[in-house]
């Protein structure tokens, strides 16, 4: 594994925008290259080419995740349920779990805990969970794209050479030498208020990072691709829209592995443009066509506002030696939950819960940990109640909550 260094280019501006549509709306499809507008069946024509779709999405847009599902059903339906999706919200060492969602051996609860979604993820599940069960209910592989959050935090801090040989050991040669994606992901770090692209500053370990995401969701790709398991089959792949707008991300990196046809489709937020700046999809200094499709989506909402609990809560490990607590997966280990601290003002203070109180059951559900409490508050709204047994010293003791929106987490 290695990383290839960038040569100098020539930057060329160039106006693309003369062939896109002077006006487009929420709900619109264009045909780059033209700058035509299709209807998604127009659109779906091109699947049967393609041996991979790649569906670059805004993960906190609902519209964008309707999209994919409708991709997701259009290209099982043509297909014949011959296809497999990689996604780049599981990293591979939880590939394991994923064929155990597949396989209807595991519930939602069990997924997101053994996947650590809301750590290596964080994005709200909802806006996947239709995708997920049309997945489980049709048996369709799901391939784990990407490294783990914490790898990608090493290299952020420690520079892909600062890394152990361990943890360079499974990553394929990571490509740093393409000039206009590195001009794209200057474009971003400086949107983020960050005005220090110095390649031997905070730039550069940013980049690193990003051509590693790019490169091991490629490698991930294109070994799925030429195993047994994937003959007769293709793919479609669902990632965020920077890694494949312009191609150079992941859909450039795997064709150079295998050449095989592939299909670009992005989301675009519609929004109001500065009349003197770059259009979102059409830098003027990248002279490249940043798909092969648009999809053309509203701003989100504001965001629901969620209820809580309103209790301070922790693991506690139950009665046992610490000699089994070793041998145990941690992702196994039982624990009682206990409250460290009640809010006043809270559903949990209303129902006069208290700290200390020890949380055995909610809606007749066993509570073994905390993200047990976090998973079955997630499936309240305001207004409904939830039926809590807990130990108070050796009492166990019944209460209804009721919830109520908050604008506190917790």
């Amino acid at each position: 594994m290695g990383c290839h260094s960038v040569a100098n280019t020539v930057t060329v501006k160039t106006d693309r925008l003369r062939n896109f549509p002077a006006e487009v709306n929420a709900g619109d499809i264009v045909h780059v290259a033209t700058g035509e507008k299709v209807t998604f069946s127009q659109l779906a024509e091109s699947f049967d080419g393609a041996r991979i779709i790649y569906v670059g999405e805004v993960h906190s847009n609902r519209e964008s995740h309707e999209l994919e599902l409708q991709v997701l059903k259009e290209f099982y339906k043509r297909n014949g349920g011959n296809l497999a999706v990689g996604m780049e919200m599981f990293k591979r060492p939880h590939q394991e779990i994923l064929d155990k969602w597949t396989h209807g051996k595991i519930s939602e609860k069990d997924l997101l805990y053994l996947t650590d979604w809301d750590y290596e993820w964080g994005y709200d599940y909802n806006h996947y969970k239709e995708i997920m069960n049309f997945i489980r209910n049709n048996k369709i592989p799901v391939i784990a794209l990407n490294i783990t959050k914490d790898l990608g935090k090493t290299i952020r801090k420690k520079g892909i050479e600062g890394l152990s040989e361990e943890e360079r050991e499974n990553l394929p040669e990571i490509d740093t030498s393409d000039f206009y994606h590195r001009k794209y992901l200057e474009r971003i770090l400086s949107s983020h208020g960050h005005g220090d692209t110095d390649m031997s500053g905070l730039f550069e370990k940013f980049y690193q990072v990003q051509c590693t995401w790019e490169d091991v969701m490629a490698d991930s790709i294109t070994r799925y691709l030429s195993s047994p398991e994937a003959k007769g089959k293709k793919l479609l792949v669902f990632v965020g829209g920077g890694h494949i707008i312009y191609h150079f991300g992941i859909p450039k990196r795997v064709y150079r592995n295998n050449h095989l046809p592939y299909l670009t489709i992005t989301t675009y937020e519609k929004r109001t443009l500065e009349p003197d700046s770059d259009h979102p999809l059409f830098a003027g200094d990248i002279p490249l066509q940043p798909a092969d499709y648009v999809k053309v989506v509203q701003l989100p909402e504001p965001k629901e506002t969620k209820v809580m609990l309103g209790v301070m809560i922790r693991n506690m490990p139950e009665n046992e030696s610490e000699g089994k607590k070793k041998e145990e997966n941690i992702k196994d280990r039982k624990y009682q939950v206990v409250m460290d601290s009640v809010g006043e003002d809270s559903p949990a203070g209303k129902a006069n819960l208290q700290a200390g109180d020890i949380i055995l059951s909610m809606d007749g559900e066993v509570i073994n940990r905390v993200f047990d409490v976090i998973y079955h508050v997630r499936q309240k709204k305001a207004g409904d109640t939830c039926n809590i047994e807990i130990l108070r010293g050796e009492e166990k003791i019944t209460v209804d909550v009721t919830f109520f929106e908050s604008k506190k987490n917790g």
